[in-house]
């Protein structure tokens, strides 16, 4: 049992760092109205991708954290909630009120989702204004690693 769970602490470890200093994948999401938001739309300024799910309950107290967040970096870092797991637009809509935050949604399709790792939520990813991934945060109460991370992209 403890090999099993020193092989999961691993492997978490791992994905959380494997995607670090790679190019961010070519992929789209789509935003509340439907349109497509490609990854290289975000070329130019850093980017923050929060993975969430609706019944996620990290999520709910990450998300408005992030929001505060969000605010302090405008207009030198741009911020995603990136929803997985539904498409319904009423349901987002509702669990943005009810948790409390108001950065943009985007959706994740299948194929976004895989590509960038994500295996649970909440998860959070950095993109640099190069498309570099330079950092992806598993679970929630990291802010301050997230702000470790935005300072040092945005002097570079």
């Amino acid at each position: 049992m403890k090999n099993i769970i020193l092989s999961t602490a691993a492997a978490i470890l791992l994905l959380s760092f494997i995607s670090y200093g790679k190019k961010a994948p070519d992929v789209y999401f789509e935003d509340l109205s439907g349109k497509k938001v490609y990854v290289e739309d975000f070329r130019g300024k850093p980017t923050v991708l929060v993975f969430w799910q609706l019944y996620c309950h990290s999520c709910k107290d990450e998300l408005p954290k992030i929001s505060k967040l969000a605010k302090k970096y405008k207009g030198k870092v741009r911020f995603y909630a990136v929803v997985i797991g539904t498409r319904d637009i009423l349901q987002i809509e509702e669990k943005k009120r009810e948790w409390g935050f108001d950065m943009p949604v985007l959706i994740a399709g299948y194929k976004a989702e895989s590509s960038f790792g994500i295996f649970g939520t909440p998860i959070t990813v950095v993109i640099d204004r190069d498309l570099e991934i330079a950092g992806k945060i598993i679970g929630s109460k990291r802010t301050h690693i997230l702000e470790k991370i935005l300072n040092k992209i945005i002097q570079e």
